[in-house]
C-alpha cells in the first residue's frame, strides 16, 4: 500500500491530503474519521463498515468493494469513478454535489440518495441484493 499525505497550511485553512493506493482492507470497522482532498485509487476493501465517516472533495477510482457497509456517512464533492460495487449497503448516506461514473453496483441497497445519482453516469445496477450486514459484524466480532 501507497499512502501519501501533504499538508496544506496556509493562514486559517488547513487541508490533509492523502493518496491512497493499493491499499487492501479486510474484516475491519472505520469510524468518525474525516478524508478530504484525498486520491483513493487501485484498492480493495472486503467486509469492512465506514461508519459514521465523511468524505470531503475525494476521488475514487477503480476501487473494489465487497460485501461492504457505509452507515450515516457523508459524501460532499466526492466522485466515484470505474469502482466496483458487490453486495454492498449504504444506509442513511448524505450525498452533497457528488457523483457516480461508470460504477458497477451489483446486489448493493443503494439508498435513496446514491439510486438516484447513479442514475446518470453510465453506472451498471443489478438487482438481487443478499443482506449480510449481520454477518459481517459478526464476523468482525470474532477478528477482534
Amino acid at each position: 500500500m501507497n499512502t501519501q499525505t501533504i499538508e496544506i497550511n496556509k493562514e486559517f485553512t488547513i487541508a490533509n491530503c492523502q493518496h491512497i493506493s493499493r491499499e487492501e482492507l479486510q474484516l475491519t470497522v472505520i469510524s468518525c474519521q474525516t478524508l478530504s482532498s484525498s486520491k483513493i485509487e487501485f484498492s480493495a476493501y472486503n467486509k469492512v463498515v465506514f461508519s459514521d465517516c465523511t468524505f470531503f472533495a475525494c476521488d475514487f477510482n477503480n476501487i473494489e468493494f465487497n460485501n461492504c457497509i457505509f452507515e450515516n456517512c457523508t459524501f460532499e464533492f466526492s466522485h466515484l469513478r470505474n469502482s466496483i460495487f458487490i453486495n454492498c449497503n449504504f444506509q442513511n448516506c448524505t450525498w452533497i454535489s457528488s457523483s457516480s461514473i461508470n460504477c458497477f453496483y451489483e446486489a448493493c441497497d443503494l439508498g435513496d440518495g446514491l439510486s438516484q445519482m447513479s442514475r446518470n453516469g453510465k453506472n451498471t445496477i443489478t438487482s438481487g441484493r443478499k443482506d449480510h450486514s449481520t454477518d459481517i459484524y459478526i464476523q468482525l466480532a470474532k477478528a477482534s
